[in-house]
């Protein structure tokens, strides 16, 4: 039940002793779990491995490119990033993906310190702590905090676009430098139509209490003049090196989920973002609005309210009227309902700041045990029929103690019980244990799974097997495949396999394929993931004449 208390009888924050070093330790528990010592993985992984393999092999640096194909669902930036990261640590002996899946945590870290710099120039000191909590806690971030794949950078660009335009009130100039670096991003990093997004949004702002002024000007020209010129060198030197790459990208690609100029999309996935932001936005998006209520009588004369809620809501008005929205397009919304979260913390009733610690505490303290306890079943085989089933839904697992993931789990394990005995203000006290419950949910599933998980999911066995039927193959010659993007990018990065497609896979006398092969059809090879049914492959030999 929701308890009202007087302003005067409501907990203060934190005193200024706080210590920050515990967020710092935080962020390094919630980021570092599940970026190394797995295989890349759907969705996305797969292709941008290979994508930075190419890359690192001498692939031009304007063309994101595996397989015979061109990549372009994304800029090139963070395949930069991650290639200039992975090419020392891959000279000390870390496989590729291991080492470019720690520019994602580089990137996310960025993020968490952008939005806690917006919160407290926002709402002041100390305030832009909680802020980050918020965005650590929410559930939609777990995955693409961790994932080898570019739509982290539109978490980054957004958190460091609210703090761009919250600094410009005080430093016009050094704000418009930033925005320019945050426009660069997107344009290098991600697409148009995040880019438009951003750029209506300083538009917007700059209409509103202390932005509207002469100085506002010079944050949007400085911006302009670093983001435009810059971000073309990369446009222009792809139209040079291939200009059919470039068509194909502004035609298919140029604005994300607003797809390119040949196929516009619009107003096809509006029921699928209503679905989807309240899970994945838990639990910024009802703190949200509860900082948009509690504060609601002064969101006319405080333009800092009016900030992180313009960009809330010309995000979630972008989102809904986009045709082709996928599950990483809402990290657009994350810094801003994290910052509208945070203004309302302090003012949250008892009744519900203790309902959400509570919740947390009893959801993540159960998950958490029962990761525990399903992982002490399967490697310890009792009882034999719940081992047996663990066994079954990996069956390329071998059961092994993995001392390091098990210390780890544990040592996450022991500081959420440390973190529960601490005394905090209870909205605070609800966020904290809330990130905190995220944390080691997300810290156990890697540190006790992940090898599990891995053996399941990894395409590695597969593409290797078939390499070694392709060794003995005299003469090799190439090969035509009508595969999945998951597949061809494996084969390209695990086993340098480059399928033929169109004209030139005429001249091949091999097709990869997957399905059902053809009755009658020569069959050289054929494999599939351990426990997968649904996607099995072939090599098909074809007769000398041409033809199946």
């Amino acid at each position: 039940m929701l308890t009202y208390l007087p302003p005067s009888e409501r907990e203060t924050p934190p005193p200024p002793s706080d210590k920050p070093w515990l967020l710092l330790l935080l962020c390094v528990f919630w980021v570092f779990p599940g970026l190394v010592g797995h295989d890349p993985w759907k969705p996305g992984e797969l292709e941008t491995a290979a994508v930075i393999g190419r890359f690192l092999s001498g692939q031009h640096w304007s063309l994101p490119f595996f397989g015979e194909q061109p990549y372009l669902i994304a800029g090139p930036l963070y395949y930069w990033s991650a290639a200039l990261l992975a090419w020392p640590l891959g000279k000390l002996g870390l496989a590729v993906h291991d080492a470019a899946r720690l520019i994602t945590g580089v990137w996310t870290a960025l993020a968490m310190w952008g939005v806690g710099l917006a919160g407290r120039e926002l709402f002041g000191r100390r305030q832009g702590r909680v802020c980050v909590m918020v965005l650590i806690g929410s559930i939609g971030l777990v995955v693409w905090g961790h994932h080898l794949a570019p739509p982290i950078l539109t978490l980054t660009a957004f958190a460091w676009l609210a703090y761009a335009l919250a600094y410009a009130r005080r430093q016009p100039l050094l704000a418009g430098l930033l925005l320019g670096l945050v426009w660069l991003v997107l344009i290098a990093g991600s697409n148009l139509g995040q880019l438009g997004l951003a750029v209506l949004m300083a538009v917007v702002v700059g209409a509103l209490g202390p932005w509207r002024r002469s100085a506002y000007l010079v944050t949007l020209l400085a911006a302009l003049v670093i983001a435009i010129p810059v971000g073309a060198i990369w446009l222009i030197d792809l139209v040079r090196y291939d200009p059919a790459a470039f068509a194909q990208w502004l035609r298919l690609f140029a604005f994300g989920p607003y797809d390119g100029i040949g196929s516009s999309a619009w107003l096809g996935t509006a029921g699928y973002v209503l679905a989807v932001v309240p899970w994945f936005a838990w639990p910024a998006l009802p703190l949200a609005c509860w900082g948009i209520w509690s504060n609601r009588a002064e969101l006319g004369s405080q333009p800092k309210l009016l900030l992180p809620l313009i960009m809330a809501g010309l995000g979630l008005l972008w989102l809904l009227l986009a045709g082709d929205v996928r599950e990483s397009d809402l990290l657009v919304l994350l810094p801003s309902l994290s910052l509208l979260a945070g203004a309302g913390i302090d003012s949250l009733r008892r009744g519900a700041a203790a309902a959400l610690n509570w919740f947390g505490v009893m959801t993540f303290g159960i998950g958490a045990a029962l990761l525990w306890l399903g992982w002490l079943i399967l490697h310890l085989g009792a009882p034999a029929s719940w081992g047996n089933a663990l066994q079954a839904a990996s069956p390329a697992y071998e059961p092994s103690w993995h001392f390091g993931g098990l210390l780890s789990a544990a040592a996450i394990s022991a500081l959420w019980c440390w973190v529960l005995v601490r005394k905090r203000p209870l909205g605070r006290l609800a966020v904290t244990n809330w990130a905190c419950g995220v944390t080691l949910l997300w810290g156990v599933l890697i540190g006790l799974w992940q090898p599990w998980l891995d053996a399941s999911k990894s395409y590695r066995d597969v593409v290797m097997s078939l390499r070694q039927a392709l060794d003995q193959q005299v003469p090799p010659g190439c090969i035509a495949g009508e595969v999945s993007t998951s597949m061809l990018a494996s084969l390209d990065y695990f086993a340098g396999i480059r399928l033929r497609s169109g004209p030139a896979a005429a001249e091949c006398s091999l097709v990869l394929r997957q399905g059902t092969p053809p009755v009658g059809s020569w069959i050289r090879w054929e494999g599939q993931r351990a426990g997968e049914s649904r996607e099995r492959f072939y090599l098909i030999q074809l007769p000398e004449g041409g033809g199946e």
